[in-house]
Formats: C-alpha cells, sequence, structure tokens
C-alpha cells in the first residue's frame, strides 16, 4: 500500500496498474494516493463502471482527509451521488466544464461517458479507474485522453465485466486484465500486487490463495486476531467446508438445500461465537452471508431462513464480507446447470463466494457435482477447482434434507 503511494505522485504519462485482492485495502490505499494527489497540486478523475463504486471512492477520500478541504464534484443524479456532503453533485455536464474552466475543482468523479467526452480532454493530470478489472480496454482507452496519467485498481480475479455482444477472441478482457495476460497476478515488472489480506483468516486465505492467486496472498492485520468458537458437528473453526446435500434433477433451486442451510444457521447462530481482539461475543445475523448462483435459489432460502439473514446472487455480494458465507450451489449436476458448468464452476465466482468469509466458508452442493463428466481441459479445470475446496463433513453433523 505504501508502494502506491510513493509510485502515485511521480506518474507522467504512464499507467500504473495495481491489483488489489479481497481485503488487502485497495480502496484505503487508493483514496490515499488521490488525496496525496489533490495535495501536491495534481488534478485527478475518478471513474469507474457505476456511480456506487465511484461514490464509495469519493467517500473513502473525504474521510481520509480528516477535515482537509478537497474540492471535489460528483457528475450524478442526486439519488446516486456519494453519502459525503463535501463533495459537490451536479448531472449537468456544462456544469462540470464551467467548474473547471474556473479551476475551482481538484477531483471529479464520473463515468466513462463523461469523461470520454471531447471537452474534458487533457483537463486532468491523473485518471484513477477504480475495479478496472470490470472495466473494458476499450473503455478505459477512451477516458485515458482526459489525463496525462492513468492508475487502474482492481482484480480480474473478481467478477467481470457482464457482455452481451460476441467480440473477437480477447477483446471482452478487461484493462487490468489485459496486463495480467496469462498470469492469476500482476508480475512484478508490470505492476503493483496488494499481498497481504486483512480479512481472510489463514485456512481461507492458503485455500483463496492457492486458487486464484498463484500463492501470493497472505493473512495479516486483524485477519490474524479473529477465530470462532464453534461445536464439534462443524469438524473445523476456520476454513473452508464442502456441505454435501443429496439431490437429482434440481436446475436452478434446490429444496433439499435452502433447508439445510436453514437449519444450518439456526444451529449456527445458536452454538457459535466470533472472538475478536480477544473479544467474545455471539455470531449475530449480520454476520452471516448466504450466497447463490442463482436468483431462483434466493426465494427457496428466504423461505426456510430468518428474514434478517442477507441472502443473495455472488454479484450482489461481490465487495462485502461477513464471519461466515454460506454458499449454495442449487444445480444437481453439471447437466442440469443453466448455462453449463462454466457459469456454475466459474472460477471468479467461486473465488468471490469464498473471499467474502473472514473465518468460515461453507460450500453447500450435491456430491455429483463432484464427478461432472468433462469435455474439455477447461471444463475439468472447473471441477477440479471444486474438487480442491472440498473436504469431507464429519459424522456427526446434522442431518441433511434430500429432494428429488
Amino acid at each position: 500500500m505504501d508502494a502506491l503511494r510513493r509510485v502515485a505522485p511521480l506518474l507522467d504519462e504512464t499507467v500504473l496498474p495495481m491489483q488489489g485482492p479481497p481485503g488487502t485495502g485497495k480502496t484505503w490505499a487508493g483514496a490515499r494516493a488521490i488525496l496525496d494527489l489533490v495535495r501536491a497540486g495534481r488534478r485527478v478523475a475518478i471513474t469507474a463502471n457505476s456511480h456506487a463504486v465511484i461514490g464509495n471512492l469519493l467517500d473513502e477520500v473525504v474521510a481520509a482527509a480528516e477535515g482537509v478541504i478537497v474540492r471535489a464534484l460528483q457528475k450524478a443524479r442526486e439519488d446516486q451521488r456519494c453519502s459525503a456532503a463535501l463533495v459537490d453533485c451536479t448531472d449537468e455536464n456544462a456544469e462540470v466544464v464551467a467548474r473547471l474552466d474556473a479551476g475551482d475543482v481538484d477531483l471529479l468523479g464520473g463515468s466513462s461517458w463523461l469523461f470520454a467526452r471531447p471537452d474534458l480532454a487533457d483537463r486532468f493530470d491523473v485518471t484513477v479507474v477504480d475495479e478496472a478489472g470490470q472495466l473494458a480496454l476499450a473503455n478505459a482507452l477512451v477516458v485515458a485522453q482526459a489525463a496525462r496519467s492513468m492508475i487502474l485498481l482492481g482484480d480480474p480475479q473478481q467478477l467481470t465485466q457482464p457482455t452481451r455482444d460476441v467480440h473477437p477472441a480477447g477483446a471482452g478482457a478487461s484493462a487490468l486484465g489485459h496486463v495480467l495476460g496469462e498470469h492469476e497476478t500482476i508480475p512484478r515488472d508490470r505492476g503493483l500486487f496488494f499481498e497481504v489480506t486483512h480479512r481472510l483468516c489463514p485456512e481461507v486465505c492458503s485455500v483463496v490463495s492457492a486458487m486464484s492467486y498463484e500463492d501470493r496472498l497472505q493473512p495479516g492485520g486483524a485477519a490474524l486476531t479473529r477465530d470462532l468458537v464453534a461445536p464439534e458437528w462443524l469438524g473445523v473453526r476456520r476454513g473452508v467446508v464442502w456441505w454435501p446435500v443429496e439431490h437429482s434433477g434440481n436446475r436452478s433451486a434446490s429444496t433439499a438445500e435452502a433447508i439445510t442451510i436453514g437449519g444450518l444457521v439456526e444451529q449456527l447462530l445458536l452454538a457459535v461465537r466470533v472472538v475478536e481482539d480477544g473479544v467474545e461475543r455471539a455470531l449475530g445475523v449480520d454476520a452471516v452471508l448466504v450466497i447463490t448462483p442463482y436468483n431462483a435459489q434466493i426465494a427457496r432460502l428466504r423461505s426456510h431462513l430468518p428474514a434478517d439473514v442477507q441472502v443473495g446472487t455472488v454479484d450482489k455480494f461481490q465487495g462485502r464480507e461477513a464471519a461466515v458465507v454460506i454458499m449454495s450451489l442449487a444445480a444437481s449436476s453439471a447437466e442440469d446447470a443453466p448455462r453449463g458448468v462454466e457459469f456454475l464452476l466459474d472460477p471468479h465466482r467461486l473465488n468471490v463466494a469464498i473471499s467474502r468469509a473472514q473465518l468460515l466458508s461453507i460450500i453447500v452442493g450435491s456430491p455429483t457435482l463432484l464427478a461432472s463428466r468433462v469435455r474439455t481441459p477447461a471444463q475439468l479445470r472447473l471441477v477440479n477447482a471444486l474438487c480442491s475446496v472440498a473436504v469431507v463433513t464429519p459424522a456427526g453433523a446434522p442431518a441433511r434434507a434430500t429432494d428429488s
């Protein structure tokens, strides 16, 4: 993180790529690098695929400023703006240009559509692209015209940008994805890699690091001070657990998995306690996330879970974290899975799901998935990734439901 802040003010007509896996402080460091640039008299642009991401980074910059005045403006509707009152907001392009002409804006946040405008060309010293693992290379090239230099913040190992069109091979890769090429982590001669996660405990981190980050990701800080007090039937205190549930013929929703997860959450809330910095507390509903790849499974899950337990798709929970995360795969087999095994066991999707967990990640699924028939080397790698994180749940665990 210190390296980003050291290098950012030195940028001169160049691009600085930075890969930040879950819990490594990408937003924290990015905001402080932006603040350093502003304090050094640089004009900075912030862009991303959504106003929510832009607003989150703007909020972090204001928080890091600790009272120091930052003349910031966000181009967005009022209902899309960041929460920081110190950041001005406008939905008018003409006002943005007028404020820049007047010289009273140090920091501007807006979409790629804004920074692609000819009247914003060469207006900034540095453009910071947040979640650059989701911004298409074409979009990054278009917004590059707005500044002399660019910082790419993100992680291509998380979920990629949704696309509908058909492109030539490689064209769909993100700006940061092109920097990584065939690598899972950014090579040392191409950019910065944040290698210490403060979210993932050692047992979860080892799985995520081996699966997605070439064993370069290590736990540190708060990740080393958390623990769970758990009953023996769970089998582990921390880590990744495979929880098999027998069912067949299910495509995108499984009642058996929903019933099992409902009982599992009930038992966890009664029996598990979280320990952090030596302080022990009950596992509350706010410390549990239930994730599934399919919208159809959400309704099944909600019908068997307490109303205040958070349930959603992998896409919805990217960027979130909790002490315990449970993932319901729902499909009975690779053949049953809508959009195929490539969607269900997509390594980015699996990485996001597991890496939401600070302490315990439980993957609930049909054991048939572990023996999926594969037809290509790519499919073999996908099934092998699931097998690599699957462990046998010990005898004595609560009974699983079954359906057919």
